[in-house]
């Protein structure tokens, strides 16, 4: 109790500070970025988020003062594994920049259970590093971020938290080769993962990544420890001015600590041809392909997608891209005739099932003169977020961020899932279960000072099912969760190095 209400204290003093009347703003970047280039009309870049953090998710901006004049333009691939984006900064000097919060948070349901209740608190402690450095034809960004939260009472446990967005692209005369890396160990489900305020941990977004090659965590799982990770390798070979082959290969995975759930791994292959229309469209095909496997129930899903590809881009303004075609998945259990091992050890017949059914990808950001919009929807089949051994996944997310004042900003996000199980039972019927995931919520954040930030949050957690499910000893057919976070942090001003 004494928890609760040092926390409610808190929170009360952090509406004071941010609703208080505006401090003089600063006339130059509180940073001082080492990107900055000698015309300083532009509005500067809020001390306290690192400009690194768009580049590691490509470019978007979370920032809402980008000047198109001073960022590099997106040239992703269309039919690459990378979604496309508003560009990122322009870099003069290599520099790295080291960042400390601290938040605290309470929750209404910190066990993440069916039916719970109950307020609880909780403090999280979080150090991180940004690095973007260019040698040569090597132009490598990194965003990582690990801490770990202590509960304040004994309704919930304690956890690790770690995130790490990873990319390095050497570019030669017709050929760039790309490696690409995205991993989280958070205890809880990474999609719209709670508890953190308005710190976006790296690698538990879709971040840059595209459909097909990320884990598709999607279902609230309750609050035990788990890691997704996504690796991609992707050459882009230059025909022509206007046409490139892409080829894309990766892996991604997910694995649970603490529960009883089902892990698995996704191998996935794309390849693609893009053709530039003019300087701001491009249009592609391609063919995507994933094989997943389960570590703990004897079923693979083979999937095979064909991608008519659209997208348009203006540096620093627009990114838009959709795809769409028809997908043809094939599951099997047992994985070979004659083989019975995990969970389905009493099924020696061989099941299979071919569905047909049609995938989209689409994402928008948007960049207005004072704020920044983000949409995205997906649509294909997944692994089942470790509750379902397979899913047709659709999953919705968008934002909105600016700035309120002149010294201080806003957000609102929210997203959506639906899993539809596709797993095979011990005859040929599929188990028809679904999920529906709701989260969403908003942000208020003030620099204080050059180097320090306080920041509120509020977010919403909600899942529902068509039938029972279990979240340790709590069975229901729903989840709700409240969290309300308070955080301060502190961002170094970029380091240069050679």
């Amino acid at each position: 109790m004494s928890s609760f209400r040092f926390t409610s204290c808190a929170v009360g003093l952090a509406l004071l500070a941010l609703c208080a009347p505006g401090v003089r703003a600063q006339q130059q970047d509180q940073n001082q970025q080492p990107q900055q280039t000698q015309d300083q009309s532009a509005p500067p870049i809020p001390a306290y988020r690192s400009p690194l953090a768009s580049a590691a998710d490509n470019g978007d901006a979370d920032n809402p003062n980008l000047d198109p004049q001073k960022i590099i333009p997106d040239d992703h691939a269309l039919a690459g594994a990378e979604n496309l984006g508003l560009g990122i900064p322009t870099l003069t000097h290599n520099y790295w920049q080291p960042h400390v919060d601290l938040v605290s948070t309470i929750d209404s349901n910190p066990t993440v259970a069916p039916g719970q209740t109950g307020w609880s608190g909780s403090t999280s402690f979080l150090a991180g590093l940004d690095l973007r450095r260019t040698s040569g034809n090597s132009d490598l960004t990194m965003t990582y971020l690990g801490g770990g939260t202590l509960s304040n009472t004994g309704n919930a446990s304690s956890g690790i938290i770690q995130g790490l967005d990873f990319k390095d692209k050497i570019s030669f005369r017709r050929v760039s080769v790309n490696f690409i890396d995205q991993l989280s160990y958070v205890p809880g489900t990474s999609f719209g993962f709670a508890g953190l305020g308005t710190i976006q941990l790296p690698g538990t977004g879709t971040g840059g990544l595209g459909s097909g090659f990320t884990s598709g965590q999607s279902v609230i799982s309750g609050s035990g420890q788990d890691v997704t990770n996504s690796f991609v390798t992707e050459v882009d070979a230059y025909v022509t001015p206007r046409s490139s082959i892409s080829m894309v290969g990766g892996y991604s995975l997910l694995h649970y600590f603490d529960n009883g759930l089902l892990n698995y791994g996704n191998t996935n292959a794309q390849l693609g041809y893009n053709y530039q229309l003019n300087r701001t469209d491009t249009i592609a095909v391609s063919y995507q392909f994933s094989a997943f496997r389960y570590s703990n129930y004897d079923q693979s899903i083979n999937s095979n997608t064909l991608f008519v590809s659209y997208g348009r881009r203006l540096t620093g303004r627009l990114a838009f891209q959709v795809a769409a075609g028809p997908e043809f998945a094939f599951l099997r259990t047992p994985i070979t005739a004659g083989s019975a091992t995990g969970t389905n050890s009493a099924n020696t017949a061989l099941n299979s099932v071919t569905e047909v059914s049609w995938a989209l990808s689409t994402s928008l950001r948007y960049q207005l003169h004072r704020a920044s919009v983000g949409l995205g929807y997906t649509r294909d089949i997944s692994g089942g977020s470790g509750v379902l051994a397979g899913s047709l996944l659709n999953t919705l997310t968008g934002s909105l961020s600016g700035s309120l004042t002149r010294v201080t900003s806003g957000g609102l996000n929210f997203g959506f899932s639906h899993n539809s199980g596709t797993s095979l039972a011990s005859t040929s019927a599929p188990i028809n279960q679904t999920f529906a995931y709701w989260f969403g919520g908003g942000n208020l954040s003030r620099p204080l000072g050059r180097t320090l930030n306080l920041s509120l949050s509020y977010q919403l957690q909600y899942q529902n099912s068509n039938s029972s499910f279990c979240i340790g000893p709590t069975c229901g057919t729903s989840v709700l969760r409240n969290t309300i976070s308070i955080g301060v942090g502190w961002h170094a001003r970029p380091i240069a190095f050679e």
